[in-house]
Formats: structure tokens, C-alpha cells, sequence
């Protein structure tokens, strides 16, 4: 192995967000950085970002699948892995002082490491929410041991793969413009023969004006829609010990794309006891009520809130 870090970094007319990433990775011989342009609409200077960060090891590639979106770009990067571990950030968020330091001192060869993250509003500079399940997904694990960290830490990052993990079990993530990566996690944590999960942050994620997160346009929508699908099927077809979702929230997410047919669809999901009725967390909330005062109180703002549309 050439390195000790990979970090596979997809890229989209974020040159600028770019520069913030690289500058919160430290320079050091035993990291490997791939960044896979999405054919930006703005050209990326990539000659001079390798001259600008000459003292990292900076590999720009395009991704030429034919098919645009992070989860192509993510999977030409995973072609040219030579570490030990891989981890993966967005080109708009970047890593917390010492991460990679501490990585140094915790690691120890499991096939996932999660950690908790952290995020912000780069409108504001604010503390966001857009952690919160993850850092909950965390907590609850350190608390209770609690595995549902396997199933439902749907994004890549703030986590560290070993590299042959991902090589030996052909992992990659789905060619659609939403959710790419919410398979590529159910399916890596499921074969994980061992895992870690530490409370310390190593990455920030952060939420913009026009982020996919708060995206709502019908197509994106939709391929939200399929992909928690396919994530249901998955989740029955091997019997794994997590809930996977409700007809509620099926029906709240994304009831502006569904048809009648895929209504009836989701309904048989019911029946054949694929999801519940409602979460499974509505009945600890009726035993609970201050609870559920409390996530009143509490409940995200941003993915309604106006400084956040594009």
C-alpha cells in the first residue's frame, strides 16, 4: 500500500468549497486525495489546484461513465484506492482540527470506524442540525450497543472504511442523481465483520444554499422514493434486526411523487410487515410525552427554511 488514507473526494462547481476541504487536510506524504470532477459546468483549474497544494498528493480525475452524479464520480475514485483506509468527504464540507491525528491513535484494522460529526450553516456560520441523526446514531451505540449505526448511517462520511473491505466485497455506490449513497451503507455496514464507533468529530458537514438535502424538485424527489425502496427489500431480504420505515412516513416524504399505484405498492409493504404503520418511535413518544415535547421544541428547521433554497 502506497498510503495510509485515501479520501475520495466527487466534485461539482464547488472550487471554492474545495479549497476550504483541502485546506483542513494536513500535509502529509501518507494521503492519498482523489478528486472526481462531475464535468463541472465551471471548469476546474485542476493544474492550478496541483500547484497551489504541490505539497499534497492531489489526483484530479473526470468522471467519463456517462452518467453524472457524486455516486459515478465516488466510484471512479474507488478504481484508484492504494491505502490502507479509505474515507470519503464532500467537496463543500471539510474536516475538524486533529481528525487525521486521531485517526492515527484509534484506528485499529476494523472494516468501519464511525465517528460523530459536527455541521454548519455557511449561510450564517451557525451551528446546523444536519448531524444530528448520526451524532444520535453514535451516542446510542457508545450508551447501549445499540447496532442500528449499521443500518441507518446512510451518508459515507465522518465514517473510515478499510480499503480492502471495500475491494474484497466490490462496494459501490448507486448511479442516481439522489441517495447514492444510502445503499452503499446499508450494504457495508450488513458484511462488516467488525466495526468501531468513537464519540470524538472528525468531519463537518455543512448546509448551503441549493444542497441536494433540501432539494425538492420532483426528479430528486423520486430517486429518494426508489432508493428507500430498494433499501425496505434489503432490509427484509436478509431479516436484518432494524426497523426499516413506516407507511406515515412513506406517505409525509413522498406522497407529491407517488402515484396511485406505487400508494397501493407501499401499502403491501405493510402487509407483508416490511414497515409499520407508524414509526416505531411514535409509541415510546405516547408512553413519553415530554419527550415529544421536547423534539417540538427542538425540530429541524432548515430543511423548510427559506436561506437555505437556491
Amino acid at each position: 500500500m502506497d498510503f495510509m488514507y485515501s479520501i475520495v473526494v466527487p466534485h461539482y462547481n464547488s472550487e471554492q468549497g474545495l479549497k476550504r476541504l483541502l485546506n483542513s487536510i494536513p500535509t502529509r506524504p501518507d494521503i492519498q486525495i482523489i478528486v472526481v470532477d462531475d464535468n463541472s459546468s465551471e471548469a476546474l483549474d485542476s493544474q492550478r489546484l496541483a500547484e497551489q497544494y504541490k505539497d499534497h498528493h492531489l489526483e484530479f480525475l473526470t468522471n467519463n461513465t456517462g452518467t453524472k452524479g457524486a455516486g459515478s464520480a465516488r466510484n471512479v475514485g474507488l478504481k484508484q484506492l492504494r491505502s490502507r483506509y479509505t474515507l470519503f468527504a464532500d467537496a463543500d464540507d471539510l474536516f475538524c482540527s486533529g481528525a487525521f491525528e486521531l485517526l492515527d491513535t484509534v484506528l485499529s484494522g476494523d472494516d468501519i470506524s464511525y465517528f460523530s460529526p459536527t455541521s454548519r450553516c455557511d449561510v450564517t456560520g451557525e451551528l446546523s442540525d444536519r448531524h444530528h441523526i448520526y451524532a444520535n446514531l453514535v451516542r446510542d451505540f457508545l450508551n447501549t450497543g445499540d447496532e442500528d449505526i449499521r443500518y441507518h448511517f446512510s451518508v459515507p462520511w465522518s465514517k473510515v472504511f478499510r480499503t480492502e473491505f471495500i475491494q474484497d466485497h466490490g462496494l459501490y455506490f448507486d448511479q442516481v442523481i439522489a441517495s447514492n449513497d444510502v445503499m452503499f451503507s446499508l450494504v457495508s455496514g450488513r458484511k462488516a465483520a467488525s466495526i468501531s464507533v468513537h464519540p470524538q468529530e472528525i468531519y463537518c458537514v455543512t448546509r448551503g444554499k441549493g444542497t441536494l438535502t433540501v432539494n425538492f424538485k420532483p426528479a430528486v424527489v423520486r430517486s429518494r422514493y426508489e432508493v428507500e425502496l430498494n433499501r425496505i427489500d434489503y432490509i427484509a431480504s436478509f431479516a436484518l434486526p432494524t426497523d426499516s420505515t413506516s407507511l406515515y412516513k412513506m406517505v409525509k416524504n413522498f406522497r407529491k411523487v407517488m402515484s396511485l399505484r406505487d400508494f397501493m405498492q407501499v401499502v403491501g409493504l405493510l402487509f407483508q410487515g416490511k414497515i409499520s404503520v407508524v414509526p416505531k418511535r411514535t409509541y415510546y413518544y405516547l408512553k413519553n410525552p415530554m419527550a415529544l415535547f421536547d423534539r417540538f421544541i427542538k425540530r429541524k428547521q432548515s430543511l423548510s427554511s427559506q436561506k437555505y433554497q437556491a
